[in-house]
């Protein structure tokens, strides 16, 4: 996808600059007249020291006003005519939307009107146009525009845990943003060229459309309007190009397709959003010329190759971030191994049953939740790798890949169980052992780890080959011996993995304030919380009394959630809601399994919890 590009602001002949310098007023300007150049500073309303500089060409005259403009607004210096005032805090209280927790002491330079700014706008605390002037009564904490605001140059914010506000009621035009803690609001559309945010402290609040090349950022983004640009959410994200609000999860873009070399950190190939910034307020390139997607390389790459489809025996696409397999991948019909490791496929295509040839399959670290069930065309398969997945059912077709030899279904589910299926609410599980895989005739392995499964089949492995089936960490509490003598289950553990499912999944880091509350609408909805615990309580209520080891992790991961939570806004009430909540969801919850020990102990710490 492409945006259009910003147009370039016509070059000035002339430019005057200040800049305050510990009480005291300093100012800078150059006059540009074909190639000679004249540059002027001093003490405001002082003598001035000029400077004459003739170029060879006119062209090289503009660079060195450009560059020596740049290197003094990173000093601190600003436009001497913005036309800005300061007004007391307390005064713009019901106006200001991205204001922070500012005093009301503090002051806010204000413009009416639309508003040109002819260099870089650097929001940092104390610098540039919000440095203070002599005797100020208080600090400028941030800049609002009641217009729309351009920038002949980037928005540039240093500071990543805080930072001045913005407040635009127009559109905010800008050649670059780069930010880091400052909250950003702009009641129009946004246009700009890379739009990179730093840590997550900040965020930008559009309230029209925002197109630009990229965003990159770690921040909170909303926008109420439509996005057009290629979309990176920090953190290791995958990329998607989005037009007209829609993303297109069909089309993933690798960092090393996207960014140029300089910005990617190594080995892990992550994008540095820190060195992102400094690169563009440098106006230093961050990103290729023409971005390439993971299925345009995958073309660029197998281009010779699907000149001639059968001779490809094996093929890895490992860590690309695909969310679908490209089209062409099923062309290759002779292929015997293929990789799939580390992408983010959720369920693959029935195609995948046209790959007739395949002897290995890998698809460690997926979120996959199901296989096709053309899996059953794929008769000549000897080994499976499941691993790191959020596998909830294998289809009967399996039956028919009668060569399956290994089958590896370690920690499933995984770590991202709730990003695979968008919800709580929406999870499955894998509880029964599928019967399926007793009737392979020469499967010989088998490994189960870190599972729900709470039984095992009802009838014995058909394959006179088994060797072992190994199930680690599971709920399983029973086994049968004489149906099932080459199973190994660590009976005593299920106690204890119920308790680290708790301690994994109902963890200050995967519950979150925003989970539950609406800070625009100042709205609760519990739901999702609530089916977490409803899938954590029918995890252990199976396993046999007692419950004090599950109880005491319940008791530790509320204490932190809610510290967690506590801390986000600084406003205990939060969590109160949260914990009475959940409190009274176990009304419902806890039906099932009638007056149980465990349910009543929950009770007890979440309404404890609640009343703190």
């Amino acid at each position: 996808m492409s945006t259009p590009s910003l147009p370039a602001p016509a070059p000035r002949a002339s430019l005057a600059l200040l800049a305050r310098e510990k009480g005291t007023e300093r100012s800078w300007s150059f006059e540009r007249s074909g190639t000679a150049v004249t540059l002027r500073e001093g003490p405001l309303g002082g003598k001035s020291k000029q400077t004459e500089k003739t170029f060879d060409s006119e062209a090289e005259a503009l660079a060195f006003c450009e560059k020596s403009l740049r290197a003094k607004v990173e000093k601190g210096y600003f436009s001497a005519e913005l036309g800005l005032r300061a007004v007391p805090l307390s005064e713009l209280r019901a106006e200001l939307k991205v204001a922070g927790s500012a005093e009301a002491t503090a002051r806010v330079l204000v413009h009416d009107g639309d508003l040109v700014i002819p260099h870089d706008l650097i929001l940092d605390d104390g610098f540039g146009l919000l440095a203070p002037e002599k005797d100020a009564p208080s600090p400028l904490v941030g800049l609002l525009v009641r217009g729309t605001l351009t920038l002949e140059g980037c928005l540039l914010n240093f500071e990543d845990d805080t930072g001045p506000f913005l407040q635009v009621e127009g559109a905010l035009v800008a050649s670059g943003i780069g930010v880091g803690g400052s909250r950003l609001r702009v009641s129009g559309s946004v246009r700009t060229g890379e739009l990179i945010g730093v840590y997550n402290h900040g965020l930008l609040d559009v309230g029209g459309d925002l197109d630009a090349r990229i965003v990159a950022t770690e921040h909170a983004v909303s926008v109420a309007g439509k996005t057009n640009a290629l979309r990176y959410l920090g953190w290791g994200a995958s990329i998607f190009p989005v037009a007209d609000g829609v993303e297109d999860v069909s089309d993933p873009h690798d960092a090393k397709g996207v960014f140029v070399a300089g910005v990617l950190k190594k080995p892990e190939g992550q994008v540095d959003l820190s060195l992102a910034r400094k690169r563009l307020s440098e106006r230093k390139p961050n990103l290729l010329d023409a971005p390439v997607s993971v299925r345009a390389e995958f073309r660029k790459q197998m281009a010779k190759k699907l000149e001639a489809p059968e001779k490809l025996k094996s093929l890895a696409l490992t860590h690309k971030k695909l969310s679908v397999l490209p089209a062409e991948l099923f062309q290759f019909r002779q292929l015997e191994k293929l990789d799939l490791t580390g992408n983010a496929l959720r369920r693959l295509p029935e195609a995948l049953g046209q790959l007739t040839a395949l002897r290995e399959l890998r698809l460690n670290g997926n979120g996959l939740q199901e296989l096709p069930e053309s899996i059953g065309n794929l008769e000549k398969l000897e080994r499976l790798d499941l691993e790191a997945n959020c596998i909830w059912r294998l289809p009967e077709s399996l039956a028919r890949c009668t060569e399956l030899r290994t089958l590896n279904l370690i920690n499933n589910p995984y770590s991202y169980l709730r990003a695979s299926f968008g919800s709580w609410g929406k999870v499955k599980v894998l509880r029964d052992f599928p019967e399926v895989l007793t009737r392979l005739p020469k499967l010989e392995v088998v490994e189960f780890k870190g599972t729900f499964l709470r039984s095992l089949p009802a009838r014995a492995f058909d394959s006179k080959r088994l060797q072992r089936v190994r199930i680690r960490d599971s709920l399983i509490t029973e086994v049968d011996t004489a149906l099932h003598p080459l199973v190994e289950v660590d009976l005593e553990h299920a106690k204890q993995t119920a308790a680290d499912f708790v301690r994994f999944w109902f963890a200050y880091d995967a519950v979150h304030l925003e989970d539950f509350y609406d800070a625009k609408t100042r709205r609760y909805d519990f739901s999702d919380v609530i089916a977490l615990v409803g899938l954590l309580l029918d995890a252990a209520v199976p396993v046999p009394a007692s419950y004090e080891g599950v109880l005491a992790t319940w008791k530790g991961q509320i204490e932190r959630v809610g510290h967690a939570i506590d801390r986000s806004e600084r406003n205990p009430e939060h969590a109160r809601a949260l914990f009475g909540a959940l409190r009274d969801a176990l009304d419902t919850l806890g039906k099932p399994s009638g007056a149980n020990a465990l349910v009543g102990g929950l009770r007890a710490l979440f309404d404890e919890r609640a009343r703190a």
